[in-house]
């Protein structure tokens, strides 16, 4: 590995170019600060970073070179050291890691509560630690979140109470049920959140015997305990609506749970909840039952309304396009385009346009617009292999659809080619790859040749991996059509 490619590559470098402007621009304030730094050479280590850093990065020049940082530093004259340049970076992504542990910490409330609690009562200031306990206490009720974290942060703040009390009051404070039950209610809900990941992953008969506490978690529910909480009963919906997706009782409880009380969890929570929901649904659409995909959209519709899809303020191309199926499957035509245009503004800025010229061209081709889908589909940029082979996919449908002949045998040549070159692609490869072949075999049947075409029918109908079987079974075979 070059010396630019060390530099480049190490932890340091690709921390600094990922952290958000106003992330570094306080991280430049506390190398500066001498409670966290009091070494001049870590400072000019940073004032390399951002001076020639990101510029040197995009220009791929040697500013990146760890000899460079080293000049910079420690002047002309230095003997280079790679031990003495490493370890300066190490100290300086010491410091970086200390301020995002301190960002995290400052932006959590009931820690700070809880540290500083914990802080007064190793001092001995019990007066003092039992007021700031009963803040953190009443801080924590008033919160709306009634999560798993919520029970967690309970737990803590109790247990605490009841260690001042064993330290200040002779009979101490009784408040050992409540200590029990917080952390009940936090175990619980955390078995059963893992059980609902194991479900939607695959089909697991023995999830309880791999989840510690699930079987009892499930056992104590059933005999009525966790009644009144409501975060509990959400998460038990989740569970057994994953686990017997045929018996609709418990969807239907879960998405009435889910509107009761979307107010008591985390937009991460609700956004897990939403997506195991509509886990659901797909498995119900997979087994032919149609009315799941009008569930599936009322689900989308509402996370949407409720911004529980959105990461880091942006929503994922695939939930995005995710969307866009489900609302035109269920002939949401009008809302399907008002959606596309509406939440492109919270895709991810870099692929913006690319997306929703990649989605808009999908919705024209779903409605069978076929001249509004190719105005924008030769100038989607298919990064992605899937894309890449959907991209393909419709342009076959529409050149054949149209008559364009020449066109499609030309693109069903390239595709073929493609495919041969990515074989990393597993069945989805398999996939197109059989779709390519059978609308070869199709274009080239005889005209009017009924038991040539019956025959392909039923293989088409028997091949296990292929794209557009539908389609293709609906199409008439040969060149020019016209089969019985």
């Amino acid at each position: 590995m070059s010396i630019l490619a060390a530099m480049k590559n190490s932890l340091l470098f690709k921390t600094w170019i990922a952290l958000p402007e106003v992330h570094c621009r306080q991280i430049a304030k506390a190398v500066r600060s001498p409670l966290f730094n009091q070494r001049k050479d870590v400072i000019l280590l940073l004032d390399f970073l951002e001076k020639r850093g990101v510029q040197s990065l995009s220009k791929t020049n040697n500013h990146l070179a760890k000899e460079a940082a080293f000049r910079f530093v420690y002047g002309a004259q230095e003997q280079f050291e790679d031990g003495k340049i490493r370890h300066l970076m190490a100290h300086l992504m010491d410091i970086i890691r200390q301020y995002l542990a301190w960002q995290e910490w400052r932006n959590d409330s009931n820690q700070i509560h809880l540290h500083l609690c914990r802080s007064l009562g190793k001092m001995g200031l019990n007066d003092h630690w039992e007021k700031e306990l009963q803040r953190a206490k009443n801080h924590l009720e008033k919160a709306s979140l009634r999560n798993d974290d919520y029970y967690f942060q309970q737990f803590l703040i109790e247990r605490e109470i009841w260690e001042l009390g064993r330290q200040k009051y002779r009979s101490g404070i009784d408040n050992v049920a409540t200590i029990n039950h917080a952390f009940a209610v936090f175990v619980a809900v955390h078995s059963l959140r893992q059980g609902c990941t194991l479900l939607a992953q695959k089909n697991l008969t023995n999830v309880s015997a791999m989840i510690p506490y699930l079987s009892e978690t499930l056992r104590l529910i059933a005999e009525g305990h966790f009644e009144d909480i409501a975060v509990v009963a959400t998460w038990h919906a989740s569970y057994w609506a994953l686990k017997a997706p045929d018996q609709e009782e418990h969807f239907t409880q879960l998405k009435g749970l889910l509107e009761a009380n979307a107010a008591f969890f985390s937009n991460t929570d609700l956004r897990d909840l939403y997506i195991l929901a509509i886990n659901v649904c797909i498995r119900r659409i997979n087994a032919a039952d149609k009315k799941y995909r009008q569930e599936a959209f009322d689900l989308y519709r509402s996370g949407l309304s409720r911004g529980v899809f959105l990461e880091n303020g942006y929503l994922s191309k695939v939930t995005y396009r995710n969307v866009l199926n489900i609302a035109v499957s269920v002939g949401e035509l009008d809302w399907a385009l008002d959606y596309l245009n509406t939440f492109k503004a919270y895709l991810p800025p870099k692929d913006q346009e690319n997306i929703f010229r990649y989605n808009l061209a999908t919705y024209f081709f779903r409605i069978r617009e076929y001249d509004q889908a190719m105005t924008l589909l030769p100038f989607v940029e298919m990064r992605d292999m899937l894309e890449n082979f959907d991209v393909r996919r419709m342009m076959v449908r529409i050149y054949y659809e149209q008559g364009e002949m020449q066109a499609l045998e030309s693109l069903l040549d390239s595709f073929e080619a493609y495919l041969r070159r990515h074989r990393e692609g597993g069945y989805h490869r398999e996939m197109y790859h059989n779709f390519v072949r059978f609308l070869k075999k199709i274009i080239a049947l005889p005209h009017r040749d009924a038991i040539a075409w019956q025959k392909l029918q039923a293989e088409i109908s028997q091949t296990k991996y292929l794209a557009e079987r539908e389609w293709l079974l609906s199409v008439k075979g040969g060149r020019n059509g016209g089969l019985p």
